[in-house]
């Protein structure tokens, strides 16, 4: 398996793709293009950023689709998660025997081939796997630029240890952090698979206090709560993001002095972003 990018339903990929490249150095990959699925037609785009992939998907004019529907329901934001296999039959017979939900299957004349994990099996979070045809031949983000690094994903769900025996069931997952109380107060672990950093926090339970985690799931249920992006230019990024009226909350420094904050869902298409000053 190889992680390919994450996907963000959005009103406007025109938008979206002027925000990220105003505030971010993002590297092109694809242009917009129209693409036809089992759950409907849509426009993409992608983009580089720190070394992983960004992409966004809209309605085509005039038409009601997947997208505008998840927009209706939960507002524009992560919308899934998609990873590249070499073989993708084995991988959904072996779920599917246990139970778990794929749906959207789809095979293409050039060998390639598509499903996904429904979310109602995969804690919230919609999982894309593409069979992919030159699997040992990827196309390979450019250079590192040295001034970003995509650090991770985060979900939110009810219990991360079940969470846990998910993903390392049917993924080649390994532990980086086993769950435990992180010091803003929430439960906090990490998963690595197949290189890429998975991110998982729980609510502590009731009483705690700023239960953002315990929010979200009351609002939107599990699922994809925000991604993290390491930025050399923190500082200039920052006053920039200011400077342009963009909303930025929970500044803050950690005891090794490294500066976070997070711009805020309302100025970026749905999507909470976490911003680190380091690369």
């Amino acid at each position: 398996m190889r992680f390919d990018h994450v996907s963000i339903a959005v009103r406007s990929i025109d938008r979206a793709y002027e925000f990220f490249k105003r505030y971010f150095p993002v590297h092109f990959r694809n242009e917009k293009r129209r693409d036809d699925q089992v759950s409907g037609s849509f426009h993409w785009q992608d983009f580089w950023l720190g070394g992983f992939a960004i992409e966004m998907i809209e309605d085509l004019p005039g038409q009601k689709t997947f997208v505008s529907k998840f927009i209706d329901r939960r507002g524009e934001g992560m919308h899934h998660l998609s990873i590249e296999v070499d073989h993708l039959k084995p991988l959904t017979d072996a779920m599917k025997h246990d139970g778990v939900r794929i749906v959207d299957e789809q095979t293409f004349p050039d060998g390639s081939a598509t499903a996904f994990i429904s979310p109602r099996s995969a804690f919230g979070t919609l999982i894309q796997f593409w069979q992919v045809p030159h699997f040992d031949n990827p196309k390979l983000p450019p250079a590192s630029d040295g001034l970003a690094r995509f650090d991770h994903v985060s979900i939110a769900v009810r219990d991360i240890k079940k969470a846990y025996d998910f993903f390392m069931r049917y993924f080649p997952a390994t532990v980086s952090h086993e769950p435990h109380l992180a010091s803003e107060g929430f439960i906090l672990g990490h998963l690595d698979i197949a290189g890429f950093k998975l991110e998982f926090v729980q609510s502590p339970g009731p009483g705690a206090k700023n239960d953002f985690v315990g929010r979200f799931i009351e609002k939107y249920g599990e699922g994809l709560h925000h991604m993290t992006i390491n930025l050399k230019n923190f500082e200039s990024t920052l006053r920039e993001l200011k400077s342009g009226g963009v909303r930025v909350v929970d500044e803050n420094r950690n005891w090794r002095g490294e500066g976070e904050f997070y711009i805020s869902p309302k100025s970026a298409f749905g999507t909470l972003i976490q911003i680190w000053d380091a690369v």
